[in-house]
This record gives structure tokens, sequence and C-alpha cells, in this order.
């Protein structure tokens, strides 16, 4: 192993991204080799700007350690926050540069194994962040003096622990990924997991600047209050001007005094928790060990730096040996499956389609419960049914910990029924990707489907059926959840979940329209198109947006309900459940008729759906 191979493998790692930059095409390969070349710009000038600005600020503005701790959180955060960017965005590429297409070249397999460890060290995530954390390590030890000199073993165990742990998961990913179902899985639960991680900052915001928030609207809420009686005050002529100016002026003081001494109790709490964090979590350590070395004990960060660099070592360690022995086979011997008895394996399988369904045909049966079986199999289908709960957490939670702290203190009690029927959007259009799209999975099984002798209305019927079953679950646990939270009237829950079905039912018809006029084959293991078109994508995104309106008789209802019982002494008419039931019979009429032209209008349109939807490779 010497220098000459670094370069071969570095060669080899940017001659494969290039080679996939121009296959996406001209225009791609143009912006991301632009993008490239401005973050080794970039990473230039933060060196500079971080070392000479840094200097200037710390040696003259003299910020508190709790500042720079923080300041030093921000920055380790948005690293992460890249670096785990570039790990999903990696384990998505079909070309990696793994340790099997290095094992023909002249080097044993440990020189294989540290040489492909160092060249995964240059990463743009690296290239960016890492000189301007060098330039603002300088400027620290230029403005703190000899303490501060922890901060440079500390940035490098912190580069050493993150790309270690990180090789180590990602050569265990590898292992687990060899089976390309679950490798498809994997890459949707992570994908899924940073979506969340990415919004956990705003609920966690919101739920901590609550209580503060309301003591602040509560203080502005008294000094209106007290402003108003100086005004009745002086125009009733029981105060003079000047002791009404006095008085306001000791208002206005207070308030203010009272806004700073909020603003400072959040602050220290805000920090108190932040120390904890550092304290706990080995991201934090460099942050932590920089405010101990700020108050003059750099004995912190000599500690962190030895614990992260033998967290590194420990991980390159375990990947190492793990590598010797996956390649030199050394690994222990399977375990020998054992046989089952033919006739339990025959009888679970031939259960798994046999069920009927009251009052539909063993057709429309046999449809729905293929399409069900395929989506809870099929990683693409999890991502997109995981979609409406991940909108309802986020949303939800901030109303929960937002207005919704008002609403349960106000026993306001119209408005939980807005929000039930706010959570039924969001679950249609959580699952617009299946709904308006129904054969763009299927693929080349869409011929499946053009070869049974079955009618085409019942085809429509069974793959709508499919997605009703967790759609309902999912809305139907989330209403609950919102009944136990806030409450909600007996007749408005009973109304709610009578919504569900018209509200299913009409966007079903809208979704079938756009599965017809506008079918696009999905990417396997993605919800990207296989061949996107402007002109399909486009439609579908107009039918995505009537996922709004089919609620709007709902509203309707609700709201006439709402502003009769506000205006007037009539309260307690249950006009809502009233009209969600009529509603809903005349909706599902309404879906038997048309559902029947649209089964013949998918008859017509067939062949230039199997031309768009089967010509894509499995």
């Amino acid at each position: 192993m010497n220098i000459q191979h670094l370069k071969a493998i570095l060669w080899l790692r940017w001659r494969m991204s290039a080679n996939q930059w121009r296959r996406l095409g001209l225009l791609n390969a143009i912006v991301t080799t632009t993008c490239v070349v401005g973050a080794i710009i970039t990473s230039c000038v933060l060196f500079f700007v971080a070392l000479i600005g840094g200097s200037v600020l710390l040696i003259h503005r003299q910020p508190s350690p709790d500042v720079l701790m923080l300041t030093w959180d921000a920055i380790v955060l948005a690293f992460l926050f890249v670096w785990l960017i570039g790990l999903i965005t990696e384990l998505q590429r079909s070309e990696l540069l793994s340790l099997d297409r290095l094992l023909h070249l002249p080097l044993s397999l440990s020189a294989a194994f540290f040489l492909n460890y160092a060249t995964s060290l240059v990463s743009l995530p690296v290239l960016i962040f890492l000189p301007g954390m060098f330039g603002l390590a300088i400027a620290c030890i230029v403005a703190g003096g000899l303490p501060m000199l922890t901060i440079l073993p500390l940035l490098a165990s912190l580069m050493l622990f993150v790309t270690a742990v990180t090789y180590q998961f990602r050569g265990w990913l590898a292992t687990l990924m060899a089976n390309k179902r679950r490798r498809k899985t994997i890459i949707v639960a992570m994908t899924l997991s940073f979506v969340l991680m990415s919004q956990a900052p705003q609920l966690v915001n919101m739920a901590f600047m609550g209580s503060s928030s309301r003591r602040n609207s509560l203080r502005s809420l008294e000094y209106q209050q007290a402003v108003k009686e100086l005004t009745r005050q002086l125009q009733a002529g029981e105060i003079g001007v000047d002791e009404n100016n006095r008085r306001m002026a000791a208002l206005t003081e207070q308030l203010q005094h009272g806004r700073k001494e909020e603003n400072a109790r959040f602050y220290q709490t805000f920090v108190n928790y932040v120390l904890l964090g550092n304290k706990v979590l080995p991201v934090g350590w460099l942050p932590y060990g920089v405010r101990a070395a700020a108050l003059g004990s750099p004995l912190p960060g000599v500690l962190a730096s030895v614990a992260m660099f033998g967290v590194g070592a420990l991980s390159l360690w375990r990947s190492y040996t793990t590598t010797m022995r996956f390649y030199t086979g050394s690994r222990p011997a399977p375990k020998r499956a054992v046989a089952k008895p033919k006739g339990a394996t025959a009888r679970k399988l031939s259960n798994s389609l046999e069920p009927n369904i009251p009052f539909l045909s063993e057709h429309v049966t046999t449809i729905a419960l293929v399409g069900f079986r395929s989506l809870l199999r099929a990683p693409e289908s999890k991502m997109a049914l995981l979609t409406p709960i991940i909108l309802v957490g986020v949303f939800g939670g901030m109303i929960l910990f937002g207005p919704g702290r008002a609403l349960r203190e106000q026993d306001i009690d119209w408005v939980p029924p807005f929000i039930a029927i706010g959570i039924i959007g969001v679950m249609l259009f959580g699952l617009a990707q299946l709904m308006i799209n129904i054969f763009g999975m299927d693929r080349g099984g869409f011929r499946a489907f053009v070869l049974m002798p079955v009618r085409r209305h019942d085809v429509l019927l069974g793959k709508n059926l499919s997605v009703a079953p967790i759609a309902g679950c999912i809305a139907v646990v989330l209403i609950i959840a919102l009944q136990f939270v806030f409450g909600m009237r007996v007749t408005h829950l009973l109304a709610t979940l009578v919504q569900l079905v018209p509200s299913y039912l009409f966007f079903c018809l809208i979704g079938n329209t756009s599965s017809i006029l506008a079918p696009m084959a999905i990417a396997t293991g993605s919800l990207k198109p296989a061949q996107p078109s402007i002109g399909p994508i486009l439609l579908q995104m107009f039918f995505m947006m009537f996922a709004p309106v089919v609620l709007l008789p709902a509203v309707t209802a609700l709201g006439a309900e709402t502003v009769l019982a506000q205006t007037t002494s009539v309260r307690g008419l249950p006009i809502y459940l009233v009209f969600s039931l009529i509603e809903a019979g005349l909706v599902i009429w309404i879906y038997r008729v048309v559902i029947k032209f649209q089964g013949d209008w998918l008859q017509r349109r067939e062949p230039r759906m199997l031309e768009i939807l089967a010509r894509v490779p499995e």
C-alpha cells in the first residue's frame, strides 16, 4: 500500500461519479460540476472567513462560554444534517466503490480496507465544513489562549468518530442490503427516519416555547386591560393627565421588565437543556469541551477527545475484523433451515386470497386482496402509506403544543370537529400518490388486468378497495386520538366517522380519472417516475389539488351548524350528522354509476396505458 494506490482509488471514485452525472444528462452534469466547484471555492472562503472574522469577533466581543457552546452546536448539527443526506444518497446509488471491486487490485485485504475508509473521508460535507471548523478552531485558540488548544483534538476526534461509526454502519447495511427487497425497505426506513428527525426540532421548539409564549401573552393581555382602565379613569376625571402618564410609564416599564425576565429565563433553560444533551450525546462533546475550555478547564475536552478517539478506533477495529471474517471465509456456518411440513405451507398460502368480502364478487375480492398485499410488501408503497402519518404527526404536534393548549384551556367545542375534517384531508392528500396513479406501481403486472376476463369497473373497484383498509385505519386511529385529547360531542364524532366514506369514494373517482388519463410508471424502490414526462406530472398534480375539495360539503355543513349555534339560541341540532348520512348515501349511489363509465373508459384506454406502464423494466 502506497500513495499511488490511494490516488488510483480517488480517481476511481471521481470517474464513477462523473459517469453517473453524465448518464443523467448534459444539464445535470453541468449543474453538478458547478456545485462541486462552488463547494471547493466555498470551503476556501469559509476557512478565511472563520479564521479572520472569528478572531475579530471573539477578541472584541468576548462572547460567553454558553454562546460559544451554542455556536459550535449549530455547526455540528448542520454538519451531521448534511452528512446524513450524503449517506442516504450514497446508499441509493447503484454504483458504490466497495471492497468487492478492490480485491482484484494488487493489494492485501487490510490495505484495501484502510484505503477504502481513507477515500470515504473525501466527501462533500467534509470538504465544506472541515475548513470552516478548522478556521474557527484556530480563531478560538487565538482569542482564548492555551486552554482552547483542546479544540484541535476535539475536532479531529469528532471527525474520526463520525466517519468511523458511519463506515461501520454502512458496512453493516451492505450485508443486509444484499437482499434487494430488504435493501429497498432499509432505504425507505432511513428516508422516513431522516424526515422525522428533520421535523423534530420544530416540535421540540414549539413544546419548549409554549409556556414562555403563554406567559408573555398573559402579560400583554393584563397590560391592555390596565391601559383600558387608565383610559376610562382619565375620561371620567378620576385621575389627571400627569398621573395617567406616570402610571402608563410604570406599566410599560413593568411589561418590558417582565418580558426581559421571561426571555432570560427561557434562554437559561434552553442552555441548560443543551448542556445536558452535550454531556450525554457524543456528538455534543465538542461544544461541551469548548465551553469548558472557555471557562479555563481543558480537562473535559481532553477526556472527550480520548473517548471519541476510542469509540472511533473501536468502530474501525470492529469493521476490520468483520471484513476479514467475511472475505477470508472464517464466518460460522449458517444454520440449516428446518423443513416445514408441506401441508402447513400449502394451507397458509392457500388462505391468503381466499376470504370473501361481503356484497362483492369474487373478482373484486381477489383484486382488492392482491392489491392490499402488494401495498404492504412494496417499499415504495410503505413510504406512501406512512406519508399521512408523518404529516399528521408533524402538524398535529404543532397544533397540540401550540394552539391546542389554548383550545383545551378555553374549552372551545366547535374547533375539534374542524380539526377532525382536516385529519381526513391530510390522510387523503398523503395517500394521493397511490390513489391518483393506481396502476403506476403494477408496471408489467398491468398485463394481468388487461388479460383478465373481468369487467373493468370491477378492476377499478378492487384497486380502490385495496387502499381503503389502510386509509380507514389511519383516519380512525387519529380521530379517536383527537377525541381523547380535545373531546368532541358524540354527534360530531359520529358525523366525522361517516364522512370517511363519501370523502374517500369521491376522491377515488378523481383518482380513477387521473390513473386512466395520465398513467405513470413508478420506479422500483422509490416514488419517482421511471420515465418522467411533464404532461402526466402536471395532470396528476392538478388532480391532487382536489383533495381539499372533497371535504367542502362537510365543512359547509359543520360551518352551518356552528354559525346557527353561535348566532341563535338553537343548540344541539345534529345538522352535521344528518347531512353526513345523506351525503354518504348520495355519494355511494354516484360512485356506483360513475365507476361503470370509468370502467368502459379504462377498456378503451388499455392499449395506450399498457404501452406506458409495461415498457418499464422490473
